[in-house]
């Protein structure tokens, strides 16, 4: 079985109509590159961190931005959660960022599946931020289950206050081939939704002059014959890697994905759609 599992996940935070970290009643909506399948986000207890721990100081996953976008978001854009209430998008000014991961060739891992933990941040020149959890993973014993992703994956919060940033997505691919690259899911606010009204984001102190995208890693979250191991990475935060995008349209973009002359035609914030 070779299948990618998209997961994403949004802080509830208290509501204002001025900026997007102040949003409530927030609904995650699910990506699907190859297969979705829920994981269980109940709350469970972290295991004795014993099990042998891999070297920190080579990263398992190389990250390149291919696309971003942040700009106008879609005109009358609403959504009807399953009570019937009409929600609309948290930020009129939303984003959209997407990785090609590329896992490089990993001799003697010792353990059975790992997360590899970045911090993302969409920022623009006039101060304002969106702060987002990015993790990318694999298994290395074949025999790994989606019951023990489960653990795997909630043990990433061991690593950040989920209190502190805006959402948490993310990729695990069994079977992750040497030098494989994919395309990650969508990091950034697009595609979230609100039952307040909502507010112009990155563009509330007016039109930005400058949008980047920078991100690095915080950790890696390891499970061997059941047990986890949290290491966090304090190096990384002091090597930041920064995107600049460019001015387009009525937003910002970065593309190496999608031919310029074929952009008129996409949703930007869904370019391979």
């Amino acid at each position: 079985m070779n299948k990618i599992i998209n997961f994403q996940k949004h802080r509830k935070t208290k509501a204002s109509a001025k900026t997007f970290k102040r949003r409530t009643s927030i609904i995650s909506m699910l990506i699907a590159m190859i297969v979705i399948v829920s994981l269980c986000l109940s709350s469970i207890s972290s295991l004795s961190a014993t099990a042998p721990e891999i070297s920190t100081a080579e990263p398992q996953f190389n990250l390149d931005v291919a696309y971003a976008y942040v700009g106008q978001g879609i005109q009358n854009d609403t959504f009807t959660d399953a009570r019937g209430t009409l929600l609309s998008p948290v930020s009129q000014y939303p984003s959209a960022v997407y990785f090609n991961i590329t896992r490089p060739t990993v001799e003697n891992v010792a353990c059975d599946a790992i997360l590899e933990v970045y911090n993302v941040k969409i920022a623009s020149d006039k101060g304002l931020a969106e702060n987002f959890v990015f993790f990318a993973g694999t298994n290395y014993n074949p025999s790994f289950s989606d019951a023990e992703l489960c653990t795997l994956t909630e043990s990433i919060y061991d690593l950040f206050d989920l209190n502190t940033v805006d959402g948490v997505t993310g990729n695990f691919r069994f079977n992750w081939t040497n030098d494989e690259s994919i395309l990650s899911t969508k990091v950034g606010s697009f595609g979230t939704y609100t039952n307040y009204i909502n507010g112009l984001g990155l563009w509330s102190a007016g039109k930005p002059n400058a949008i980047s995208v920078t991100f690095h890693r915080i950790g890696c979250v390891t499970m061997t014959n059941g047990v986890i191991s949290v290491q966090p990475d304090s190096i990384s935060a002091n090597n930041k890697t920064q995107v600049q995008l460019q001015e387009f349209d009525h937003g910002f973009l970065k593309n190496k994905i999608v031919p310029t002359d074929k952009l008129a035609q996409k949703n930007r914030f869904q370019p391979l759609k």
